[in-house]
């Protein structure tokens, strides 16, 4: 006979629940029988929640985080809250330059307080833009901050800020883990933010030209959603418990330089696309800035000495966001397919 007794089912608030990542934690914890409150503003919504079919396990609110709390939202009745708002994608954050930093702060300060007052654990999503510079990133490595000030920096600052509240208030008895996530790529994530795979994806299925920017030798390792979301689905409590706070999420083995990235997507979509080097704010405007990080690979200390470790290759990866974009549109996105 067996004694084993089935893991407790659990209530998960989500914000940025219906963006491209919170969709895929969402997914996630549904499948595995938990469910979940997806929060949104709908600025950057990959999806209006539909894609849930069975609604039985998940609430949908579309409103900001401050309106969720000044209409008496409150937090006691969930036993996680994972904090994945926000804007998204050296594109999409643009027409929020000089309100980004404040957004940012201010909601992680409400979620931070909810938080340690009703005694529930917080994980919150930082970035990778974070380290300021090049190389192998560690998690206990020195961040650079330049001095040469536009809306990625501010992007960077305040999601570092967030980084330090989140710490600080340990003292005030939080309970939360943050995670740096690297170059999280997948089904439904949107061209209009400014990712390179699902830009180059539709580019290629449109027969369009695959735009490279700043040369293309820049080299990422990127990560699929569904090994993020395992992240988070089990071992998000060991992560929480650990003496660790901050989780680099990324896949070093899916390294890859943007040039030799848009060579692999033309041969898996069989497209006739050619490649264009172009600057970049001939497409994005004057206050598109690259990367610092012309190599971005993250060392992955903290996530597995718990366990975890990525799964899904990068022709894996491909594979399942160009079928996805063979069968579904992207809403948000101005590539015109054939």
């Amino acid at each position: 006979m067996n004694n084993v007794t089935p893991p407790r089912s659990q209530n998960i608030l989500i914000t940025g629940g219906l963006g491209f990542i919170g969709t895929h934690l969402a997914s996630a914890y549904i499948d595995a029988g938990h469910s979940v409150t997806l929060l949104d503003s709908m600025v950057a919504a990959v999806n209006d929640g539909s894609m849930f079919g069975d609604q039985s396990r998940v609430r949908i609110l579309k409103t900001t985080i401050e309106n969720f709390f000044s209409a008496s939202g409150g937090i006691n009745s969930y036993d996680t809250v994972i904090h994945a708002a926000s804007q998204v994608g050296p594109a999409g954050i643009l027409t929020h330059t000089g309100r980004l930093g404040s957004e940012i702060v201010r909601s992680i300060q409400l979620l931070v307080d909810a938080c340690i007052d009703s005694n529930k654990p917080l994980v919150a999503f930082s970035s990778a833009e974070v380290y300021g510079r090049s190389g192998i990133l560690s998690e206990t490595d020195v961040v650079h901050v330049p001095t040469r000030f536009n809306t990625r920096l501010e992007y960077a600052i305040a999601k570092l800020l967030t980084e330090c509240i989140v710490a600080n208030n340990a003292t005030r008895g939080l309970k939360a883990a943050v995670i740096r996530p690297f170059n999280v790529a997948g089904p439904r994530q949107s061209s209009a933010g400014g990712f390179v795979i699902p830009t180059f994806v539709q580019q290629a299925l449109a027969g369009a030209p695959l735009t490279i920017f700043a040369g293309g030798e820049q080299k990422r390792a990127f990560l699929a959603a569904a090994d993020l979301s395992r992240f988070l689905l089990e071992f998000v409590d060991a992560a929480i418990s650990s003496p660790n706070l901050i989780f680099n999420l990324g896949n070093p083995d899916n390294t890859i330089s943007i040039s030799q990235l848009a060579h692999k997507i033309k041969r898996l979509t069989q497209s006739n696309s050619p490649i264009d080097h172009v600057d970049a704010k001939s497409i994005h405007g004057d206050l598109y800035e690259e990367a610092l990080s012309v190599d971005k690979i993250p060392a992955l200390g903290a996530a597995l000495s718990l366990g975890w470790r990525p799964l899904v290759s990068l022709d894996e990866l491909l594979r399942e966001t160009i079928n996805f974009y063979r069968a579904h549109p992207d809403p948000r996105s101005s590539i015109s397919r054939k």
